[in-house]
């Protein structure tokens, strides 16, 4: 069994830029609600099972999902931030402000295989931070998997920064 590396990003929301990413504006950024679970999930599963990272540990991440999804969000830890392009979700993540959490994005940035490359990603990760940081937060933490396309390429965006987890996350 191959044993896993993670990474924690943290950014300082104090100094978040101001000027937002824009995404094309046939897409529509709301809220989820409570109806909206199966599409988020639908979401979620597909945006993991596209990125050949995630292979090893696919099941745990689904099921962090549906634990998200199904517990967290009715109970009101979460909330979810979705991008759609007509009815569908293409693009969301999960935020809670709770400042003792390991992961204040703890799915991280889920965008839909077929929709990557056109900021989505860029566009939610500032979002999610600037309303953690609307949240009262100082500080916003994502943990993911080492070695993802977002652990290159996404999350060192908006000045963060980057340790590796010498244990896995909680």
């Amino acid at each position: 069994m191959k044993l896993s590396t993670w990474v924690q990003f943290s950014w300082n929301l104090k100094t978040l830029p101001l000027e937002t990413p824009k995404i094309d504006p046939r897409y529509i950024v709301e809220a989820a609600t409570l109806d909206d679970r199966n599409l988020l999930m639908a979401a979620v599963s597909r945006s993991v099972s596209m990125e050949p990272a995630w292979s090893d540990d696919m099941n745990a991440r689904v099921k962090l999902a549906e634990e998200i999804v199904h517990t967290a969000f009715p109970a009101g830890e979460v909330t979810f931030i979705a991008v759609k392009h007509g009815a569908r979700i293409i693009a969301t993540a999960a935020i809670r402000d709770a400042g003792d959490k390991v992961s204040n994005i703890p799915l991280g940035v889920c965008v839909l295989n077929e929709y990557r490359s056109r900021g989505l990603g860029t566009f939610l990760l500032y979002e999610s931070l600037r309303r953690l940081k609307e949240r009262g937060l100082d500080e916003a933490r994502l943990v993911t998997k080492k070695g993802l396309t977002a652990d290159k390429y996404l999350y060192p965006k908006f000045g963060s920064k980057r340790i590796v987890l010498d244990t896995v996350p909680v």
